[in-house]
This record gives structure tokens, sequence and C-alpha cells, in this order.
């Protein structure tokens, strides 16, 4: 297994032999590995298109290995502007004084949802206790942070003693759906949007897999800005997200691929509530 220390000089080395492949200033991407990076270069492609037309500088997409490096090559300085759940938010923000910019519209309003597989008996929250369960990554807002919370809040349902054996962390969303849809595991809890996109696909069979609960609303993911980032490129950098219109065709590509109608402004504030449940949980010390 990797260490934290090995994952993250491979994402610098990544991120370097990238910019090195261009002349004159470059404007560094990233973005927590949330699904299948196959599915996130693309969905990035078009919004990258957008950005570097709109910032008049060359717009690289830098893939990382997992969460925790890209928070770290945020903090770092490595790239300059990272898509994180609102958990790896405030991480950067603790470790590195990371600013937040624009949401989606749909992001103050998240939810999780519980899936089961269909032939594991389990119909209700309560039902899973005695049972294999997934979570994403551990640095996941919507795959870990809050559903950990309302299972012990809500259920009084502790992960680390009630289900059978410790919980299974798939490191994505949609590998969650994949291990329930497989029996791997009996249940799960997965972002709604990724579970939403995978059903319009078809990219799940849903007489395998079913939701058993949706949870409340929460805030989630972010665009970020590092700390030291000039505070012009960070002004460009927001004015193109909030200038998106979905009455224009090419507007429109980038709001879909991202799951919004519209971008709105961040703030500070929006992750207080996270911040909180971070802490109450153990899993921001």
């Amino acid at each position: 297994m990797f260490s934290f220390k090995l994952k993250y000089l491979l994402t610098v080395c990544l991120i370097l032999s990238s910019v090195s492949a261009f002349g004159g200033p470059v404007l560094r991407l990233s973005g927590i590995p949330d699904e299948n990076p196959t599915e996130l270069q693309r969905k990035f492609q078009p919004m990258v298109d957008r950005l570097q037309r709109d910032l008049g500088m060359k717009v690289e997409y830098v893939p990382v290995i997992d969460y925790g490096a890209a928070v770290a090559a945020l903090a770092a300085g490595k790239i300059d502007f990272a898509w994180l759940g609102g958990f790896t938010y405030v991480q950067a923000k603790v470790m590195a004084g990371a600013q937040p910019v624009v949401m989606r519209d749909i992001d103050r309003q998240f939810t999780s949802v519980f899936v089961a597989n269909a032939a594991s008996g389990i119909h209700r929250v309560e039902d899973m206790k005695g049972k294999t369960f997934a979570f994403g990554s551990k640095s996941s807002t919507s795959g870990h942070l809050f559903p950990r919370h309302y299972l012990q809040t809500t259920y009084h349902i502790d992960p680390e003693k009630d289900f059978a054996g410790p919980p299974v962390f798939s490191g994505a969303h949609d590998a969650t759906v994949k291990m329930v849809e497989s029996g791997k595991v009996q249940a799960g809890a997965v972002n709604v949007e990724v579970w939403n996109r995978m059903v319009k696909e078809h990219q799940v069979d849903t007489n395998k897999v079913k939701v058993i609960w949706t949870t409340p609303q929460y805030c989630d993911y972010v665009w970020t800005a590092r700390k030291d980032l000039a505070p012009e490129v960070v002004q460009k950098f927001a004015t193109s997200f909030l200038t998106l219109d979905d009455s224009r065709p090419e507007d429109k590509k980038v709001l879909e691929v991202q799951g919004a109608k519209k971008f709105v402004r961040a703030n500070p504030k929006d992750f207080e509530i996270v911040e909180q449940v971070a802490r109450s949980t153990g899993l921001l010390k």
C-alpha cells in the first residue's frame, strides 16, 4: 500500500511533467477522484476549454490519485484550483488557508442515499445492523462524513461495531454502487448525483440495487483556490463560472456535465456545519 508521502510525491511528479510540456503560464486544476478517472476527464474538458478562453491562458486538468493528494497538492501550491467536497475543502482550509470560490446551485442542498442489495433483506436503515457496508473515500463528504454522522445521530448505529465487520472504503461513489450490486457488500452510502446519473445512464441494475434512505440536506462541493493565488486570477475564474447561462448551447454543455443549472458564489460560512460535523465525528482533529 502506498504511503501518503509516496502518493503525494507521485502526484507532484504528474503535475510537474504535465506543466513542463507547455510554454508560458499554465493554470493548473484538479479535483477529488470521486468517480472513475475517465468520467472525470470527460466531465471537466468542456470547463477547461471555457476557462482557457475566458482567462486567456493555458489551462491544464491534472488528475490525482486520491482525495488526500488533491488537498496536499493544493496546500503545496502545486495546483491552483481544486474541485473539492465540503470535507476536503475544510481540510484544505485548516491545512493551508484555501478559499472557496464558486459552487453549483445544487451544492447547498446536497444529499446522500443509502443503497442496499435487493437480496440482502435490507428495507430500512435499521436493517443494516449485522450486514456488510461500504462508504466511499474516507475524506468524502457525501460518501462518508455525513452518512456516518446520520448513522450515529439519527439511527444510533456505530459503523465500527454494528455492521458485520468494519465498513469497507471503496474509494469512489460509482465503485460503492458496483460493490452493492455485485453483493460484495450488502449496503453502502452514495452521492445522490452519482446515483441518479448511473440510473439514468443504465450503469446500475435497479432490480439488484435499491435506495432505502435519503439523508437530510447539507453543503457539499466547491471550487477552491490556493491561498496565495493572485486575486485577479481568482476573480476571472469566478466570473467564468458565474456568467454561464444554460440558455446558450455552449454554456449549457459545460453546466450539464457538472450537473448544474448555474454556479453561485461560495462563502466560508457555507461550510461551518461541515467543519462542526467533521470535528464531532472525530474525522477532523
